[in-house]
């Protein structure tokens, strides 16, 4: 909300975005810097914290929120992620800590703030994790994580998704009110010709990136076309399937060619384009690439694993299908070996980490050397990305 962006508060953020992922304190000129804290919280304002948004079928969204020293809250509704309480309207006052939010038009994407009555000028954006795109499951914004020094990361800049080709109209229509600018294919040549081309708005740019995945889409196709339990246990099970991640995950940052992709996107990021990357489950290389991004603006490891690990809980009621479908169709007697491939564990995303660690000893290192970010770019992408 732009009314909150006090010229000290702008400058704190314009000489946090120059520096590093080190949370704490900035270091300015050979100085410590505390990093920004909440004057409400000092004053006996009111704060509100923990805010949630939860989708239900019918179209409703739940609000919920944790508040110290509130009376009353009000809910203002918008398409405009950046100030919803300004380009909005009031749909909801309430002294509780939850509301539920209906008569919402379902084909666009919806942005809340919260207004505490004691605080107005500490709203909080709030908006549902999900896209809630009908052909794409697992599409994702990226925004509404919190940093190490106290920032948030934007609503409705970056989103994350899985293949963009069995999007309908609707999806398309939303993706086009949400003014998606840019869509980043991850995947190989043979994932797309296999599965088509991403779907996008007219007018948005696809921006072809393919990032390899160690020829693991292509095995997986042929172990299954084999209809072979036997060849399929040797192949995926005793860790065979995990291993394969773990590989891949590491290729992400060991191998030129791959940093080289994942830098593009980046720039464009940060070089103002309201981007969408996408692979074929949303989950690997996308999810290196979210963690990437959120890394890079200072969200800290623990945040970046649970946005990570969300793939399993968005991808499951797909994968169920998927493997229900290949015994049925007599492809697999066993489809759980897919299990490991189908999802993620915390050790995929460990594995690229750990290359991080190994190669340059640090992210900011990575960011530098392993991705050719200069620092003009890193902070152009952290004021692109974060408000306080």
């Amino acid at each position: 909300m732009k009314l909150r962006r006090t010229r000290v508060a702008t400058c704190t953020l314009v000489a946090a975005l120059t520096l590093g992922t080190t949370a704490g304190t900035l270091a300015v000129a050979g100085s410590a810097v505390a990093a920004p804290s909440n004057p409400a919280s000092q004053n006996g304002w009111s704060v509100l914290s923990g805010a949630a948004a939860e989708a239900a079928p019918d179209g409703s969204v739940t609000l919920s929120w944790t508040t110290s020293r509130t009376r009353e809250v009000r809910v203002y509704a918008s398409t405009n992620p950046s100030a919803p309480a300004l380009t909005g309207r009031q749909v909801a006052v309430t002294k509780g800590t939850s509301v539920t939010v209906t008569g919402l038009d379902p084909a666009q994407r919806w942005y809340f703030q919260l207004v505490p009555d004691r605080n107005p000028f500490a709203g909080v954006v709030v908006a549902t994790r999900g896209l809630g795109l009908s052909g794409a499951g697992n599409a994702r914004d990226l925004g509404g994580y919190r940093t190490s020094l106290g920032f948030t990361v934007k609503y409705g800049q970056v989103f994350r998704s899985d293949a963009l080709a069995k999007l309908t109209d609707a999806d398309l229509a939303k993706l086009d009110h949400m003014g998606v600018e840019t869509a980043a294919d991850l995947r190989t040549d043979f994932e797309v010709g296999l599965n088509g081309p991403d779907k996008v708005p007219a007018g948005t740019d696809v921006l072809r990136v393919p990032v390899s995945d160690g020829g693991m889409y292509q095995k997986l196709n042929e172990v299954i076309a084999s209809k072979d339990p036997v060849k399929q246990a040797e192949a995926l099970g005793n860790g065979k399937a995990e291993q394969l991640l773990v590989d891949a995950n590491r290729s992400f940052v060991s191998d030129p060619a791959q940093r080289a992709q994942f830098a593009q996107v980046v720039r464009r990021i940060a070089n103002g384009e309201t981007l969408l990357y996408n692979c074929s489950a949303g989950k690997d290389r996308t999810g290196w690439m979210s963690a990437i991004v959120l890394t890079a603006v200072g969200v800290d490891r623990a945040t970046v694993t649970q946005d990570y690990l969300l793939s399993n809980t968005y991808l499951k009621a797909s994968n169920d299908r998927t493997k229900a479908g290949l015994k049925a169709a007599g492809l697999m007697q066993n489809p759980d070996l897919l299990d490991p491939l189908l999802g993620v564990q915390k050790q995929y995303l460990d594995a690229a980490f750990d290359e991080v660690a190994k190669q340059y000893g640090s992210f900011d290192r990575f960011l530098r050397d392993g991705l050719g970010l200069d620092g003009a770019t890193l902070a152009k992408l952290r004021l692109r990305m974060l408000t306080v």
